[in-house]
């Protein structure tokens, strides 16, 4: 783990001790975050909130950081993380854009699948989680444009949340990402966005989703990881997943056709999954 830019009694400080903190959760090239309770809120109110309290290094990503601020701000949804809090403090003598988030009890996706694949129910009640996740920012013309297993939380209920808005795309606001540059994970790239298209739809998160319920009933990624293989002879989950249901690995395939036009939209997936859990 990276060594932490920020100390915390600094942190604490800077927040007029409305927070406290418990933790680092983790460190990276663009800030940290860490595990507090919020004891106060901004009208220095009483409360008490176990958070995510994300403090943002980069000024290069100011614009980014807002926007997906000004997306969760609207956004209310189980599947989705809660934005409690946001703002701007000084933290050692350094300017710092910080976000509180409403803590996701649980573990990530990934952690989860290196203890081996998934059930089809359990794979099932996180596909519909996320793809009600999906239909909810769709709503407001937003593609996530990163669904990948570090970026869902499974909670103790085996429920899911879909985190991180970071890339999020919003159709209605002028694309961030430079001209032939994408954003998203390797491996988990539809098409479209491997090419660097930016009339991207949630047929692109329709995608990537399927490739997490692949993983998911695999135990590991059905490519390795490799993007180009993906892209240009995406694999078979009929072929792969033998001893899966045969309607749930159609739709998986259908689910990472090449043409964004061609798969099924998040209405349909979303009717598909629910009545293949029903029947559980």
């Amino acid at each position: 783990m990276a060594i932490s830019p920020f100390k915390l009694e600094d942190i604490k400080q800077a927040l007029s001790g409305r927070f406290v903190l418990a933790g680092e959760i983790r460190t990276g090239g663009q800030g940290a975050v860490y595990r507090a309770k919020r004891i106060r809120d901004l009208d220095s109110q009483p409360c008490s909130n176990d958070v995510a309290l994300k403090l943002h290094l980069d000024p290069k990503q100011d614009t980014r950081v807002e926007r997906e601020i000004q997306a969760a701000k609207n956004l209310q949804h189980p599947a989705l993380a809660t934005l409690l809090e946001d703002g701007l403090i000084s933290v050692g003598g350094r300017q710092t854009r910080f976000v509180a988030w409403d803590f996701i009890e649980g573990e990530s996706l990934d952690a989860r699948i290196t203890k081996g694949p998934l059930s089809e129910t359990g794979t099932l009640q996180i596909a519909l989680d996320v793809v009600s996740a999906v239909a909810t920012l769709w709503s407001r013309h937003i593609v996530h444009r990163d669904i990948a297993p570090k970026n869902i939380m499974v909670k103790p209920d085996s429920r899911a949340v879909l985190i991180d808005l970071g890339g999020a795309r919003h159709l209605d606001n002028t694309t961030l990402t430079a001209p032939g540059f994408f954003f998203g994970t390797i491996g988990y790239l539809s098409p479209e966005q491997a090419r660097a298209e930016h009339a991207l739809t949630c047929a692109s998160d329709i995608f990537a989703l399927g490739i997490v319920m692949f993983e998911c009933l695999l135990g590991h990624h059905p490519t390795r990881g490799d993007q180009h293989v993906l892209v240009n002879s995406p694999p078979s989950a009929t072929a792969q997943l033998t001893a899966c249901g045969k309607e749930l690995s159609s739709l998986i395939d259908k689910m990472l056709l090449l043409r964004a036009s061609f798969r099924p939209s998040v209405a349909q997936v979303t009717e598909q999954l629910q009545r293949l859990l029903n029947a559980r």
